[in-house]
């Protein structure tokens, strides 16, 4: 498994980084003004941003065969199926997102960028699909349950006290609804990427493990950009385009970060089922040298 996990590693990184680095540079070009998307808000698919989904969606799937090419074990799977529909479901948020009908105060006159709430359509069930791969995997860990619901309790009310502290008088119920309820949602995903590195070894846990603990935190820190300086901010207004860019990065890097699940998780089982074979050899050696030594 070395071989191949060592191949997928160095892929991960490559594809990863490259991905992450046009989304770089496609946010930094237009923040400095080197092209504007306002004129082809209807051909968004056909530019960076859309290379960028692309590219996410390609390396869930691979990260999906991966998965499927080295374990048979039903829960692994289960986690590399729901990441790769995670990522599908945020990519139609995306798509939402690029408001390509460039339509404003949809659902009154307190928030111009409200069209932003109806793509939690699509990334309420993306991201609680990846918070559900992270339960799956605190499950098969020694996590106490009760651990588990006081961090998604906590990461729900900060979500939602953090949203309310930000929202206006006036904003429609839809946009509240929605928002109120995904501030719930993201603030829970964020806080358990803590659980994430812990059922997965803590403080010995592999870079990898914390880098994908770090993409969880860095789900709910996008949100709460959009919440506070794209959707609320400004006075409803939002800092937009501005606001856009600096999402992109995070949201792309987060994305980048949390893909690698399924790929960490059953890396780390098959490490530890090594580990155990080797010191149940080694345990079978020392027997046998006992009983040689009293013959």
């Amino acid at each position: 498994m070395g071989d191949g996990a060592m191949s997928h590693t160095t892929q991960y990184t490559i594809f990863g980084s490259l991905i992450f680095g046009v989304a770089i540079m496609d946010a930094v070009g237009s923040l400095l003004g080197f092209w504007s998307e306002s004129g082809v808000r209807g051909q968004v698919l056909l530019g960076p941003k859309g290379l960028v989904l692309v590219g996410l969606v390609l390396l869930s799937f691979s990260t999906k065969y991966w998965v499927y090419q080295r374990t048979s074990n039903p829960r692994h799977r289960m986690v590399a199926r729901l990441s790769v529909a995670s990522i599908l479901l945020c990519m139609g948020g995306d798509i939402v997102n690029a408001n390509v009908a460039n339509s404003f105060y949809r659902y009154g006159g307190s928030v111009k960028h409200d069209y932003l709430a109806e793509s939690v359509i699509f990334f309420g069930p993306g991201y609680f699909l990846l918070l559900v791969t992270g339960i799956l995997i605190a499950l098969d860990t020694t996590v106490k349950g009760w651990v588990m619901y006081s961090v998604l309790l906590i990461g729900a009310l900060f979500g939602v006290v953090s949203l309310m502290s930000m929202h206006l008088p006036g904003t429609g119920v839809f946009v509240t609804a929605m928002t109120v309820g995904y501030a719930a949602l993201i603030g829970a995903v964020a806080l358990f990427g803590c659980v994430v590195v812990h059922s997965m070894g803590g403080m010995q846990a592999s870079l990898g493990v914390w880098l994908v603990g770090l993409g969880f935190v860095l789900a709910g820190v996008a949100d709460a950009v959009i919440g506070a300086f794209w959707i609320y901010g400004n006075g409803g207004e939002g800092f937009y385009p501005t606001v856009r860019q600096v999402n992109w990065i995070l949201y792309v890097g987060s994305q980048c970060l949390v893909i690698y699940l399924p790929y960490a998780y059953t890396s780390r089982t098959a490490f530890l089922a090594d580990e155990g074979r080797g010191h149940s050899r080694k345990g079978n050696r020392c027997g046998r040298s006992a009983r040689d030594s009293q013959k």
